[in-house]
C-alpha cells in the first residue's frame, strides 16, 4: 500500500482531474502489459465485485485493471482496496471528489501504460474470452484502431438477457464515411466498451464534459482508423436506471455529468459541436477530407440549431438569477 499523497484543499475548477490517492501501483521494474484496463465506479458496492472477477477470469492475463473510485459514499471503495491487496493486477486508486463520470473515464485512461486499452463498467460483464478474441482481431488488422464484440443486454440477474441486435461496424474505407456513419447510426454506445489501440486513444480529447462525448469521442477514432465488430456476445451490459444514462432522469443524468456546480454545465450543445469540429480539425486528414468533415460537422451543429439556441437561454438565465 502506498502513503496517501497531500490533497489541494481548493480548486478553480471541481471538475478538474485532480491528484488521486493511489493505493496501489505497480513496481517500477514491473514491465508494461499487453492490455490496460480502466474501470471508473462510483457507489457500485452492489455490482463491482462482479465486474472486476469477470476480468480477473480473462484467458488473457497479461493485464492491469486500473480501477477510479469517484470519491464514492458507499462501501465500494473498501471492495476496491480489498481485491487490489489479493491481486497485484489491481491498481485501485481513489478520487479526492467527485469530478464527474466523464472525468473519471478519462482517469483511468491516463494511468494507462499498455499498448492496448479497455473501458470496463463496475455494473457490466465481460465473459472470459473477451480480451483475447478482441485483441486476436486487432493484431491480424493493423487497420483498424478499436475492436468489440456483441451486446447481451440484462437487468438484476445476468442469466435473463436479450441480445442487442443493433451493435454496428464501422469498416469503410473511407475515414469520413465512418465518421459520418458514427454520427449517425450509432445509438447504444456499446463498441466504446471494446480494445483500443492506445495510440489511436491518445490522439483524441478522451471523454470531454458534456453528454454525447463518448459518441463523439467514437467518431474521432473512426477517422483514424477502422472499427470491427466481432460475431460473438461477449459483453453483457446492465440496463437499469441506477446504471444506464439513457434510462436515467434528466436531474439524475445532469448529477452524472456534473455532481458540482461547474462552468462545465454551461453550453452542453455548444461544446458537443465543438467535440465534433475538433475531432475533424485533429485527425491528421488530408485537406479535402478534412473539410468534407468539418462541413458535416456545421450541417449537425444547423439541425441542433433549438439546443443551441436553449443553451444560450439557459446561460443568460443563469446569469440573472445570480
Amino acid at each position: 500500500m502506498g502513503a496517501n499523497c497531500a490533497l489541494p484543499r481548493n480548486s478553480a475548477d471541481p471538475m478538474s482531474l485532480a491528484p488521486s490517492l493511489v493505493a496501489s501501483s505497480p513496481s517500477p521494474a514491473r514491465p508494461p502489459p499487453l492490455v490496460s484496463v480502466g474501470m471508473p465506479t462510483y457507489n457500485a458496492e452492489q455490482t463491482i465485485a462482479a465486474s472486476i472477477d469477470c476480468l480477473l477470469q480473462q484467458t488473457v492475463a497479461d493485464f492491469e485493471l486500473i480501477v477510479s473510485d469517484n470519491a464514492s459514499t458507499d462501501g465500494t471503495w473498501d471492495i476496491v482496496q480489498d481485491i487490489a491487496r489479493r491481486d497485484p493486477r489491481v491498481i485501485a486508486m481513489r478520487q479526492p471528489r467527485n469530478i464527474g463520470a466523464n472525468g473519471n473515464y478519462s482517469a483511468v485512461f491516463q494511468r494507462a501504460r499498455a499498448g492496448y486499452f479497455k473501458w470496463a463498467s463496475s455494473n457490466d460483464w465481460c465473459a472470459s474470452r473477451f480480451l483475447e478474441r478482441c485483441l486476436a482481431r486487432l493484431e491480424a488488422h493493423p487497420d483498424t484502431v478499436l475492436v468489440a464484440p456483441r451486446t447481451r443486454l440484462f437487468q438484476g440477474d445476468l442469466a435473463h438477457y436479450t441480445d442487442y441486435e443493433r451493435d454496428i461496424a464501422f469498416e469503410q474505407p473511407d475515414p469520413v464515411d465512418r465518421f459520418i456513419a458514427v454520427s449517425s447510426k450509432l445509438a447504444l454506445n456499446n463498441v466504446l466498451n471494446g480494445v483500443v489501440r492506445t495510440s489511436a486513444l491518445a490522439r483524441t480529447r478522451l471523454i470531454e464534459h458534456y453528454v454525447g462525448a463518448d459518441v463523439v469521442l467514437v467518431g474521432h477514432l473512426a477517422l483514424l482508423g477502422k472499427i470491427r465488430l466481432l460475431d460473438e456476445p461477449l459483453f453483457y451490459r446492465r440496463m437499469d436506471r441506477e446504471t444506464a444514462t439513457q434510462m436515467m432522469s434528466a436531474e439524475a443524468l445532469h448529477r452524472h455529468h456534473y455532481p458540482t456546480n461547474t462552468r462545465r454545465a454551461l453550453f452542453p450543445a455548444w461544446r458537443k459541436t465543438g467535440g465534433w469540429l475538433h475531432a475533424a480539425l485533429d485527425s491528421d486528414l488530408p485537406r479535402r477530407d478534412m473539410l468534407r468533415a468539418v462541413k458535416w460537422s456545421l450541417r449537425q451543429a444547423y439541425w441542433t440549431a433549438p439546443e443551441l439556441g436553449r443553451d444560450v437561454v439557459e446561460a443568460i438565465g443563469r446569469t440573472v438569477r445570480r
